[in-house]
């Protein structure tokens, strides 16, 4: 039986290449730096998996110093000699040392640990991760979402002509940054786009009540396909009350946070799609879970990310090809976070808008480990 051995925190900073805003805050300026946790879990045999946390204060309460120090003196101790393949086992002692408040606690810190410990039993078994969660290596290609910036329909033109030569066909932007252009941007991707492209509005919680109902029903006109999370997350009552009058598909995000959390939107019928996200999720495990609930429900799903690198990216991305989704997959980081200098080998696993899972054992790809520690925190500065 083969046990977790090491684990090992490595809290970095990468640079920000352009500027990205949303309605709750900002995922960083240009020239400045984004935080990330990877985490490195090593085994009995000597095997290593990696993980990723992407702490974003703007969007939840956890930060680089809070998963930093909750991973080494709470988590890592907890799960040193669990067996590997005891994915169950390993949210029950992470759960029995940070447990849950309304929702689960510390999921992004969670998360990192869950997928360096998928990532060290898929690669034990010998066996893509997608594979090893029961789906076939053939489901290989996940087409990503572009992530629109602009808030002006002349420099959204462009973007999308843009995205578009680079081979991107879908599209996702940011509602209730500035609402009274949201129509007319929602029209200029999807005249740009074409009619094929799955173009997905997200007011990450920022809509007012009376606000939402117009922008949606003007969404359906400008052919929106979804409108994710328009309220804020503890704003049960407002889903319910747009719901009734709503023409345009709904989703959630910053609000089902736990598979519970999605069962009690998907059980009332108010929402229309899953939105998969591994990081808030607290991992690949309760992921599975959110997606058993949505297939109960009779709910397709996406694919998003919160800026996260190419480790999150191939993570969320096999778990998807597990069970056959082609995409979109809203998982962006590549658009503003310079991460070439760990994955100095990323374009062999994303072209043309779309991401490659090969026969790789695991996740697919690992961190350069001497430029995790040239990039590490130190922890004076933490």
């Amino acid at each position: 039986m083969r046990t977790i051995q090491s684990i090992d925190v490595f809290p970095i900073r990468l640079p920000i290449t352009q500027t990205f805003r949303f309605s709750s805050g900002s995922a960083g300026k240009a020239g400045e730096t984004a935080s990330f946790v990877l985490v490195r879990l090593t085994d009995s045999a000597g095997e290593i998996g990696w993980g990723e946390g992407r702490p974003m204060p703007q969007w939840s309460y956890e930060t680089v110093e809070s998963i930093t120090t909750t991973t080494r003196r709470y988590l890592a101790p907890a799960i040193i000699g669990q067996e590997i393949t005891d994915r169950a086992g390993l949210h029950r002692r992470m759960h029995s040392v940070v447990g849950r408040g309304p929702s689960t606690g510390f999921p992004i810190a969670k998360a990192a640990v869950d997928m360096a410990l998928h990532d060290l039993a898929a690669r034990s078994a010998n066996l893509p991760l997608r594979s090893y969660l029961g789906g076939s290596s053939a489901n290989s290609a996940i087409a990503l979402s572009y992530t629109v910036t602009a808030h002006d329909v002349e420099t959204a033109h462009r973007e999308v002509e843009g995205a578009l030569e680079q081979g991107f066909r879908h599209f996702n932007f940011k509602a209730a940054v500035a609402p009274e252009t949201d129509l007319a941007l929602a029209k200029a991707i999807r005249q740009t786009a074409g009619q094929d492209a799955f173009v997905w509005a997200d007011a990450n919680q920022g809509f007012q009540p009376h606000e939402a109902l117009r922008v949606a029903r003007g969404f359906v006109d400008m052919g929106v396909n979804v409108l994710e999370q328009p309220f804020p997350a503890d704003q049960l009552q407002l889903m319910r009350r747009l719901r009734n009058q709503c023409p345009i598909p709904l989703a959630v995000d910053e609000a089902s946070v736990s598979p519970a959390d999605f069962f009690h939107y998907a059980a009332e019928g108010l929402v229309d799609y899953l939105i998969v996200k591994v990081t808030r999720s607290g991992g690949l495990w309760p992921s599975l879970q959110q997606i058993a609930t949505a297939q109960a429900a009779g709910l397709p799903f996406l694919v998003s990310g919160l800026t996260d690198s190419l480790l999150t990216k191939h993570a969320a991305c096999q778990l998807a090809a597990t069970f056959g989704h082609t995409g979109p997959a809203a998982l962006n980081g590549s658009q503003f976070i310079d991460e070439s200098s760990l994955y100095p080998n990323k374009s062999q696993h994303e072209q043309n808008g779309t991401v490659q899972l090969g026969e790789q054992s695991g996740i697919g790809v690992q961190p350069d480990q001497q430029l995790v520690e040239q990039l590490l925190i130190k922890d004076g500065a933490l």
